[in-house]
């Protein structure tokens, strides 16, 4: 009689893992595709963030539209170089390099970092120069709050790495 309880209390562990694992497997394939829904939509609303929060007219939209399309497609291109000169910049540690190829590296991506802000300056003024004076001054505290959102981990990676501390 010991030797059944025995045996169905192993049967019961191994059928509750059976499904805790079929139930984990579920989650880790479902997941990709939610994420990839999430990536979608948030493409699709990315555009009209701005347009949304500062409660842009639809005048206002058309120009703003525009003006993006033509900011990523100026930007787009240098932000490539930047990633390349990115690597560059990393590779400084190599003891081979000389002091003066090794200021040339940095002060090539530091100039490149600097055209690609002075791009998204002169197109933030261009936005600024549609706006309402109530809206200036919505886009002005958007504008303010940018660095700390720009280098915001993610809620999922914050808590993980807080787990992991």
């Amino acid at each position: 009689m010991n030797e059944q309880r025995r045996i169905r209390f192993f049967l019961g562990i191994i059928v509750a893992l059976v499904a805790l694992n079929i139930g984990l497997l579920t989650w880790i394939w479902v997941r990709p595709a939610a994420t990839a829904e999430h990536r979608r939509n948030r493409s699709s609303t990315a555009g009209t963030f701005l347009a949304d929060t500062l409660q842009f007219t639809q005048e206002q939209r058309q120009q703003l539209a525009g003006w993006q399309k033509a900011y990523f497609q100026q930007v787009e291109p240098r932000r490539k170089r930047l990633k390349q000169a990115r690597k560059a910049y990393f590779h400084l540690l190599d003891s081979s390099l000389t002091d003066t190829h090794r200021r040339e590296l940095v002060t090539a991506f530091h100039r490149q970092a600097a055209d690609i802000d002075l791009i998204t300056l002169t197109h933030f003024d261009r936005v600024a120069a549609i706006c309402t004076p109530e809206q200036r001054t919505l886009l002005n505290k958007l504008l303010g709050e940018l660095p700390s959102r720009a280098f915001r981990m993610p809620r999922s990676r914050r808590a993980a790495a807080d787990s992991a501390r």
